[in-house]
């Protein structure tokens, strides 16, 4: 009898530790698959909301062209950026966040500039420069915290370019 007994509780805890691996295991794939979408939503929403700013910086901010592009822009482009930046905020690691945090203030500033006056080709590649750089340390920052490799980026997608 005794045997039987023992061979019941190593099974039962067989299962008790197998369930709690296997669950233990799932959720950290779970955090994984939420860090890697929040990473990619936020690095795709980085190129929309970048694409309109140039956009808008090309053009002349007295012209109601520019009016109507900055107004779409806060519903089409700028709020899905904030909640690309929320769900990093909310999964990511502490170096993600912090860069992340850091293109949110590059990207902020950028659309100050882009709205404030009409910038010449030469002005919107100068004063892209920290948003360029902000969204490479994410990438770095990303890549790493996912363990990938790290891969030398290069942010450069203006056509005038």
């Amino acid at each position: 009898m005794t045997p039987a007994i023992m061979a019941a509780i190593a099974g039962i805890l067989g299962i008790a530790i197998g369930r709690f691996w296997d669950t233990r295991t799932e959720s950290s794939r779970w955090h994984r698959d939420q860090k890697t979408t929040s990473y990619q939503r936020f690095a795709e929403q980085f190129r929309i909301t970048y694409e309109t700013l140039r956009a808008i910086a090309l053009t002349d901010p007295e012209s109601p062209a520019a009016t109507e592009m900055i107004r779409e822009a806060r519903t089409s482009s700028f709020q899905p950026w904030d909640s690309a930046c929320a769900a990093v905020w909310l999964h990511g690691e502490v170096d993600v966040v912090t860069t992340a945090s850091e293109l949110d203030q590059a990207l902020t500033e950028l659309a100050a500039k882009a709205q404030e006056h009409l910038l010449t080709v030469a002005d919107w590649n100068a004063a892209r420069v920290p948003a360029r750089e902000a969204f490479e340390r994410f990438v770095h920052a990303a890549r790493h915290e996912l363990n990938l490799p790290a891969v030398a980026v290069r942010f450069i997608i203006d056509a005038e370019n």
